[in-house]
């Protein structure tokens, strides 16, 4: 039983939560110090405080903080509680949940690591500020950190429903165990659902429990069920799509019944990161009752003239096949910003732009991402077309590669990891907003079109977002963003233009020779020698991967093209080629899987 209470000291009051436990209860004494040595070394925002405890006449009592918000479980049995937590609220409390659990898992010193084994929402509690607080480690069992796969042989313990189960059939607990519980808790969230209570769902008149439908949706072969289906009613004309699918398919992930399918705990809160992260954007966008027309970002040619001194040769960073690129400070309205103001070439202007150059503005200035080169206006005056964008003090990534600047230092590995990285989140941003496909979002990602911050963050410039194609592109013509991706992971790791390959091969028949090395195993030989020694195998082993299915993605499609299978609307024989589905959400997880052994090794 737990009871709220004041406890007083040094003339200040506390309201704290007092546990008697039981002792002809489930574990009784064991149960008592189990929880005790544990709870007594956490220090964690989403792990309840220990206060102290009492082990008098029979009384065996856990003070911990109170949290005054209950617990989690009641507020999904209350309609009232659950209507009035938001979208974004439920995020954020599975966020804390799993940086908690994650926590556990690893957090506890190079040895300890610890299993919860009755992770549900009734031991989730959330306080004044709606935080996620674990709680009740009654249960719970410390394991060897420092193996790869901690394993306990134990009697299946745990919550009904929320309980993994592989472990309830084989008795072994691990990790993984925690995740199925969580995952199962996550979908509780975006149902509005308790997990033990049937109810009914969508259109649905028979009742049925959530796992179930759960299992409809994902993982029936015929998809009898959509996952929109999943949705609490209460939040959904307030909910992102995008964020609603990203948060369930990794819940999914979670309670998958073969183990070394679930994620880990680093990917789980990454998705829920970038789940908030969305509805944010959705919010904040629903918030704004008029939408920015694309005339306020005209920026007089007067104002770029004398920002330019008149497009004078001494302002110019760089010349390329779509225009020059003139560094200039605009002042007035623009607060003396630096800008990279970039003249378009006229053939290229019309040639590839001329369908549509509002059309083509409207879609950069509606791009928000730390990865997207910030746009900030345009010029349509006459003859010229003029695109103004944040100034990026390191320039762009090909000056490293090809050294153009005698003072440039060559780019470390945690560099080209973190470009890596970047130029992934903006294309999956993209990709999100356009869609995987979309014709407006394709072939011009290239190293000059990465700019580089003062803290070397990448950011897509505009010119690499958007090229105008035809509909149905010749197979020459055929160039993706995953395809330009692969190019470009490569060009990262061995320090060289992928323009370089000519020296060897024929360019029709690069994609055959590269397919040879990577079969052999042989890729690794176009590392460059400068970061060999600064990359864990590991992540070395992804990356190499990550880049060869880009590539191979795309080349699979330019030769269904040449077949006429794309054009002819056939696709391959049997459907689907498996080989080609890869998409910038699977590239982003994978990288940031990479990382994680970076990171892991300091």
């Amino acid at each position: 039983m737990v009871h709220r209470g004041e406890l007083s000291k040094d003339g200040q009051t506390r309201t704290v939560a007092i546990k008697r436990l039981n002792r002809d209860g489930y574990q009784g004494n064991n149960e008592f110090r189990n929880e005790l040595e544990m709870v007594s070394s956490f220090h964690h925002p989403n792990i309840i405080t220990f206060i102290g405890y009492c082990d008098e006449d029979n009384h065996m009592i856990i003070v911990y903080d109170y949290a005054k918000n209950g617990s989690l479980d009641h507020h999904l049995q209350n309609p009232d509680k659950m209507r009035s937590l938001t979208w974004a609220q439920r995020l954020k409390i599975c966020l804390g949940a799993a940086k908690g659990l994650k926590y556990l898992h690893s957090g506890l010193g190079e040895h300890n690591r610890v299993i919860h084994r009755d992770m549900k929402s009734a031991n989730i509690l959330l306080d004044v500020n709606l935080e996620a607080k674990i709680c009740d480690f009654g249960l719970s069992r410390f394991g060897a950190r420092n193996q790869e796969e901690t394993q306990l042989l134990t009697k299946a313990a745990g919550t009904r429903y929320y309980m993994d189960p592989l472990y309830a059939e084989r008795s072994r607990l691990t990790k993984e165990s925690d995740v199925y519980s969580l995952g199962v808790i996550m979908f509780e969230m975006s149902s509005g659902t308790l997990v033990y209570l049937a109810k009914c769902f969508g259109d649905d008149d028979n009742p049925q429990y959530l796992i179930d439908v759960v299992r409809s949706c994902y993982d029936d072969d015929k998809k009898a069920a959509k996952p929109d289906k999943l949705i609490d009613p209460d939040i959904k004309d307030h909910t992102d799509m995008n964020s609603f699918h990203t948060f369930n398919k990794i819940a999914h992930e979670c309670v998958s019944l073969k183990l070394e399918q679930r994620p880990t705990m680093e990917r789980v809160i990454r998705k829920i990161e970038q789940s908030l992260t969305i509805q944010l954007k959705h919010q904040e966008s629903a918030s704004t009752t008029t939408t920015r027309r694309l005339e306020s970002f005209l920026i007089p040619l007067t104002e770029i003239n004398l920002a330019t001194q008149n497009f004078n040769p001494e302002t110019r960073i760089g010349s390329y096949e779509y225009g020059v690129v003139h560094r200039g400070q605009l002042y007035e309205r623009w607060q003396n910003r630096t800008m990279a103001i970039t003249r378009l070439n006229s053939k290229t202007y019309l040639s590839a732009w001329a369908q549509d150059f509002k059309k083509e503005l409207r879609m950069i200035s509606s791009l928000q991402h730390q990865n997207i080169s910030p746009f900030i206006g345009y010029c349509d005056q006459g003859k010229k077309r003029i695109i103004v964008h944040e100034y990026a003090v390191n320039g762009n990534v090909a000056n490293y590669l090809e050294n153009k600047r005698n003072n440039l230092r060559k780019l470390t590995w945690a560099q080209r990891l973190k470009i890596c990285l970047g130029v992934a989140r903006g294309l999956q941003c993209l990709h999100l907003s356009f869609g995987e496909d979309n014709q407006a979002t394709r072939g011009n990602i290239n190293c000059e079109s990465i700019l580089l911050d003062e803290t070397m963050d990448a950011k897509i410039s505009f010119f690499g977002l958007s090229r105008q194609g035809h509909t149905n592109p010749k197979p020459d013509e055929y160039i993706s963003d995953m395809y330009s991706f692969g190019v470009i992971r490569f060009e990262l790791l061995s320090g060289r233009r992928a323009h370089d390959l000519n020296e060897y091969a024929e360019p029709e028949e690069q994609f055959y020779l590269f397919q040879e090395y990577y079969r052999n195993n042989d890729l690794h030989i176009f590392l460059d020698e400068y970061i060999r020694d600064q990359i864990d195998s590991r992540c070395l082993n992804i990356l190499i991967e990550v880049a060869y299915r880009c590539i191979k993605k795309s080349h699979q499609k330019h030769i269904m093209m040449k077949k006429g299978g794309l054009n002819s609307g056939r696709g391959p024989p049997g459907g689907k080629d498996p080989r080609t589905h890869f998409t910038m959400d699977e590239v982003v997880d994978r990288i940031e899987d990479a990382a994680d052994f970076e990171s892991n090794e300091k």
